[in-house]
């Protein structure tokens, strides 16, 4: 008997040691799985949203929600303002340590480029140049001009060499030529055609001439003309000579200047020609580097021996001599 009572009393034993044990597991995964991480939980904080806010803004909320500024990025490209937060890491809402650093990243405005100069060239050539750097161009007006041949540009906005962010709208005020006005011109019957020539091309009317024999008015000079005329038109003059006698009507000056291709801004351009006739400028305009000026499109003519000088910026470029 009394080893029966010394069982029961070693089973009832073990079983409070299994109900000690089982409740002990118990109150271990409560406090694992449930009081550890509501405590933790507890002492995290939520990433305020900064995304848009000023720098100093987003430096203040983070540190009114216990956090600081890890390392800030600046962002070349974006086209958000000028000291704005763009991104951030964590994002927004995240739940973090407090104390914990956050990374920001703020815009420093859009890339600005310098805006090429396409002043003298045709419209479709500035178009191309414009659209090539990154521009939207826009020929916004035409215009009569002395200076510039039509269909050529002679006006940028913004100006050339300007700040601009790219996909910004380049408007452009092209040339229509010059004002057409009627002339009414003076007898020029027998007057030298090497003479007058240059004086009608600078009155802005481009010349064909005919030659042919007279009986009376010296070879080399004019037989009839057109009396009543207007810029821009093509007049014909009749000369006394033989047809091989071209010395004594002139000849188009083939003659092509490509502007010196350095910088983004345009060069004032001047070119003279040296003739039988003279020393005369043939033009003068601003033209952007890289422009391609054709002296035959200008209808320019010379007489005998020919030396052009070419000047950009007042500073001569070379001369070259034609026969």
């Amino acid at each position: 008997m009394g080893l029966n009572k010394l069982n029961k009393t070693l089973w009832g034993m073990v079983k409070v040691a299994i109900y000690c044990l089982i409740v002990m597991g118990i109150v271990g995964s409560l406090t694992l799985f449930v009081v550890i991480p509501q405590w933790v939980k507890s002492t995290e904080v939520l990433v305020p949203n900064i995304v848009g806010k000023t720098f100093f803004q987003a430096v203040h909320a983070l540190n009114t929600a216990g956090l600081s500024v890890e390392k800030m990025i600046q962002e070349a490209s974006s086209p958000k303002p000028i000291g704005s937060v763009v991104d951030q890491d964590p994002p927004a809402n995240f739940s973090i340590k407090p104390d914990h650093k956050v990374r920001i990243t703020v815009s420093v405005g859009a890339k600005l480029t310098h805006v090429p100069s396409v002043i003298g060239k045709s419209e479709d050539a500035a178009h191309e140049t414009l659209k090539n750097a990154g521009y939207l161009p826009t020929s916004v007006a035409h215009v009569h001009s002395d200076n510039y041949l039509p269909d050529t540009v002679i006006a940028q906005n913004p100006a050339e060499g300007q700040l601009a962010e790219r996909d910004a709208k380049v408007n452009l005020l092209v040339s229509l030529g010059r004002k057409p006005k009627y002339i009414q011109l003076p007898d020029l019957q027998n007057e030298p055609i090497n003479e007058v020539l240059p004086v009608l091309e600078a009155l802005g009317l481009y010349v064909e001439i005919k030659i042919g024999p007279h009986p009376i008015v010296q070879s080399g000079n004019i037989i009839t003309h057109e009396k009543l005329v207007r810029t821009g038109d093509v007049i014909t003059l009749e000369v006394s000579g033989k047809n091989d006698q071209s010395d004594k009507v002139g000849r188009l000056l083939t003659h092509k200047h490509t502007v010196s291709d350095e910088g983004t801004r345009s060069l004032a351009v001047k070119i003279v020609v040296v003739d039988d006739y003279g020393n005369r400028k043939v033009l003068e305009g601003s033209y952007s580097p890289g422009t391609v000026i054709d002296l035959e499109n200008r209808r320019v003519k010379v007489f005998g021996p020919t030396v052009v000088i070419v000047f950009e910026d007042n500073k001569k470029i070379y001369e070259r001599h034609y026969q």
